[in-house]
């Protein structure tokens, strides 16, 4: 059971499977939007990196849900706003701390790049 209830609609993407891309790679496969409740989510605030494109942002997008509804390492996270988001990694779980304090969420991060 969660400490904080999951109360917020996102929408996660979930991958399935794997396919072939036109150089012969195996890559992420298709797969589908789901309604998900999340407990909280928030964007990082924006990085902006010098070197290649000085105009490129780098925002992070923060979920705390249920671990059974987190999106995979490749999946995708759209926030209410219709703005899409890459899934960076597999969730962090901070369930096994050795306070012994449960929240029974897990936190999915996520980031968006642009410029």
């Amino acid at each position: 059971m969660a400490f904080l209830k999951a109360t917020m609609p996102l929408e996660f993407y979930d991958v399935t499977g794997t396919t072939i891309d036109e150089f012969g790679d195996q890559v992420a496969g298709s797969g589908q939007w789901r309604n998900v409740l999340v407990a909280s989510w928030w964007i990082d605030r924006v990085e902006e990196k010098q070197g290649d494109s000085i105009l490129r942002t780098i925002e992070t997008l923060k979920v705390h849900c249920l671990p059974q509804d987190a999106p995979g390492p490749s999946g995708r996270i759209r926030t209410p706003d219709g703005e899409e988001w890459q899934v960076d990694g597999p969730p962090d779980d901070y369930n096994h701390g050795f306070h012994q304090w449960v929240p029974g969420l897990v936190q999915v991060n996520a980031e968006r790049v642009k410029g």
